[in-house]
């Protein structure tokens, strides 16, 4: 005990002189000598040693906040250790055996420190610099749970009976059902969150609920997916999804993890990925600044600041992982309709065929209607742009592969279009294409304001800074192209297959008004109307100038006529 009192003024002067001069880095610990069997004990020592005879002295280091931080922080450098290479300082470090004993032993202590002491209490004392002893507690426990999910997955039983049983119920340990002990630990996490959502935004803390998010969500892969507290846990997520109005972008990002990751394991998340999107247009409104769009109140924990960029950009990440795993599906129909040519196997390839065209298209109609609502939403420039230009070419790339499929199916003679097929390729001409062009135009008009504000900075500041300004905007502007020919390759397809198929599929697709060139009809009209009068004055000027140069009129007016049909 009298070592630890050294210890603990040694590392104290450590903290103290390793911090000067390094204000960014002050947080950021040395890395400890200590072993982690000690660390173990230690832990055990300062927060669950209740014998009298030990009292008196631990009641000493007890004192010490900052020596007890110092410990937890030691135990959260092993535990990463642990994390990343497998392996832990000292003489059992390549013991895995043992080390996963200790990692048990760390667990309990932290989870009790965190489950007795809440945060709130913890900070209402005197203000110390660092995180707190319970926010430690909470970033070991995340990292516990990553670790043992990653380098121990087959020993998840034992640790999860670890954290309820003592040593002497060893034999009980045999029968363990994984999802109760996940599902009672998730509980203990839900109830510290809800306390923390409850709380109201004055006393919410930030960083809690955001760890306390990803440790839900790592919890939640220990739950079996057809099990009755999956359901429950998903369920409880979607209704704080729906009733927290918290604007903080990180807290937002983890609930919004927990989401998609349930989500993705029960069923797929296409249509709440239609109702996010129309609460994203419905706060950030729409491209069109004379439409008022209603605002849809599906979840509360969208709003104007968590929006875009955080929400959008998880929302299309989410569309991307559904893309390819639609792409995926039409390359294995591709290859069953290679197998179905031979007659024994038809009728039962056939037979495979059908339920996954149905699902496809399915996927990709509740898609359109996603797409729908974020393409007409008047996203800031940068990132969420960018990426919704590149998901869009990405949906028309899919789109086009299916239409490819149908004409394989024509070319072999296996089938024909089924109305669903009918039925989603006029909800891309209705809902998609047209509504593209005119993002397209938004786009164009949003990046022009930024070249025109870097070219305002051109004078004001050095050209370097202009130049990257200008750069960023061109960079943005390239997905552009790529969007337009991934249309024009989708109608291409599509009036080769209402060839085959005797079916006028381009009867529900608009012309494209905008291709290499895009025509402001307002501009066109001003111009025009600009000609008019230009003409009328030289009407009334003498004939020598009006014979100057008979030809160039019809020159300029000719190609401005053929505009206008257009």
């Amino acid at each position: 005990l009298s070592l630890f009192k050294f210890y603990s003024k040694l590392s104290d002067i450590l903290k103290e002189k390793a911090g000067k001069g390094k204000s960014t880095g002050a947080n950021k610990m040395s890395r400890s000598l200590l072993s982690i069997s000690f660390v173990s004990t230690l832990l055990t020592a300062l927060f669950r040693d209740s014998a009298r005879s030990h009292e008196e002295s631990l009641s000493v280091l007890r004192a010490s906040n900052e020596f007890m931080r110092y410990a937890v922080s030691v135990a959260l450098q092993k535990i990463q250790q642990l994390e990343e290479t497998g392996q832990a300082d000292g003489p059992d470090g390549q013991n895995s055996e043992k080390m996963f004993r200790y990692l048990c032993e760390i667990t309990r202590v932290l989870l009790w420190r965190y489950t007795s002491i809440p945060t709130a209490v913890e900070e209402t004392g005197k203000k110390e610099k660092g995180k707190s002893i319970s926010l430690l507690c909470l970033e070991g426990l995340l990292r516990v749970f990553n670790t043992v999910q990653q380098r121990y997955h087959s020993k998840i039983p034992q640790f999860l009976a670890s954290l309820d049983f003592t040593e002497e119920d060893e034999e009980e340990r045999g029968n363990i059902n994984v999802t109760e002990k996940a599902a009672f630990q998730i509980r203990q996490f839900q109830r510290s969150l809800g306390n923390q959502l409850s709380s109201g935004e004055d006393n919410f803390n930030n960083k809690e609920a955001f760890l306390l998010a990803n440790i839900l969500s790592t919890l939640s892969r220990m739950l079996e997916a057809s099990s009755q507290q999956f359901v429950q846990m998903l369920s409880w997520t979607v209704k704080i999804c729906k009733e927290s109005s918290i604007e903080d972008t990180q807290f937002c990002k983890g609930l919004m993890n927990l989401l998609f990751s349930l989500h993705n394991l029960f069923k797929s998340p296409v249509s709440l990925l239609r109702e996010l999107s129309q609460d994203i247009h419905g706060h950030l409104g729409d491209t069109d600044q004379d439409i008022e769009v209603e605002k849809a109140s599906h979840f509360a924990i969208v709003t104007p600041k968590t929006a875009a960029p955080t929400v959008c950009l998880m929302v299309l990440g989410q569309i991307t992982k559904i893309l390819d795993e639609v792409d995926w599906l039409i390359t294995k129909l591709k290859g069953l309709l290679g197998s179905e040519k031979m007659p024994e196997a038809s009728t039962q390839t056939v037979n495979q065929r059908e339920p996954m065209e149905k699902a496809i298209i399915l996927q990709l109609g509740t898609l359109l209607t996603a797409y729908h609502e974020l393409v007409q939403t008047a996203l800031p420039a940068g990132s969420c742009i960018d990426a919704l230009l590149k998901e869009l070419a990405k949906i028309y790339t899919v789109l086009t592969s299916l239409i490819k499929y149908y004409l394989q199916v024509y070319s072999s003679h296996l089938g024909h279009i089924p109305a669903r097929l009918e039925k989603l390729v006029k909800l891309s001409g209705s809902h998609l294409t047209p509504q593209c062009y005119a993002f397209i135009t938004y786009v164009q008009n949003v990046q022009s304001e930024e070249l025109s504000f870097a070219g305002e900075k051109k004078k004001k500041k050095k050209e370097e800074a202009a130049a990257v300004a200008t750069a960023k905007v061109l960079r943005e502007t390239k997905p552009i192209p790529n969007l337009i020919f991934a249309i024009e390759q989708y109608e291409k397809f599509l009036i080769q297959l209402s060839k085959k198929s005797k079916v006028n599929l381009m009867q529900y697709m608009k012309l494209s008004t905008s291709r290499d060139f895009r025509i402001n009809v307002a501009t066109l009209d001003a111009a025009l109307q600009e000609q008019e009068e230009d003409e009328e004055n030289t009407e009334n000027e003498p004939d020598n100038s009006q014979m100057s140069a008979p030809s160039k009129p019809d020159e300029s007016q000719e190609p401005k006529r053929k505009r206008r049909k257009k």
